[in-house]
């Protein structure tokens, strides 16, 4: 059927494709096109998402095509809900980590900048750290570790730091800061996390006034 191409052709990106795209592209009758989608869903050709910035609207794709973290809200929402607990107890787990390894470079070296040194972890240390933890679901990102670990230096408990390595190629690493702030907040607030606030713009599909996270959260 010419009008299954056309949707394999249509579904491929990571993204997915508005009900409204397809009828424009396709030129098929909503009646029409409601039958083709429920036939290729039934086959589990497609899969309809919903976005986690707008749960009343669905977007296709391709079955076997993992969504974008930007429709899905990534390891940090279950079925559109923002995971406060899970983000929470991440982020006091990740600053643990890095406070300890801070500890063993203070006592295996006494030369200060040696220590700095290796107290500093990067990225790909902190994510097999949580992977040992057992506690997520599912595999994080490394975005969504850099996320974990942003949150932290914007609450003032972590420093990151940028190095230049082989080939004078940037890397970054982050080390726990010795005297801890008294209060925090980032890592429980939605905006630390999320995974479309490059798109959050006041009046735009994306905004603070009206994400619910922000309000449930600015009631707690």
């Amino acid at each position: 059927d010419n009008y299954l191409l056309c949707f394999h052709i249509l579904l491929t990106l990571m993204i997915g494709i508005w009900v409204k795209e397809i009828r424009t592209k396709s030129n098929l009758q909503l009646t029409q096109l409601n039958k083709v989608l429920k036939s290729l869903e039934g086959k589990k050709t497609i899969k309809s998402v919903k976005p986690v910035n707008d749960s009343k609207k669905k977007v296709y794709m391709l079955f076997d095509i993992k969504p974008d973290s930007s429709l899905t809200g990534g390891a940090w929402y279950s079925e559109n809900d923002f995971e406060t607990e899970f983000v929470d107890i991440l982020g006091r787990q990740t600053l643990t980590f890095l406070q300890r390894q801070r500890s063993h470079a203070e006592v295996q070296h006494s030369d200060p900048l040696a220590a700095q040194r290796h107290m500093m972890c990067d990225i790909k240390a902190v994510k097999h750290f949580i992977s040992q933890l057992g506690i997520s679901k599912v595999e994080l990102e490394d975005t969504e570790v850099s996320q974990i670990l942003e949150a932290l230096v914007f609450d003032g408990f972590v420093t990151k730091v940028h190095t230049l390595g082989e080939g004078g190629k940037r890397q970054t690493f982050y080390r726990a800061i010795k005297h801890q702030p008294l209060t925090s907040g980032i890592t429980r607030v939605p905006c630390g996390v999320c995974p479309v606030i490059a798109q959050c713009t006041p009046g735009g599909l994306v905004s603070p006034a009206s994400c619910k996270y922000m309000k449930e959260w600015l009631d707690f």
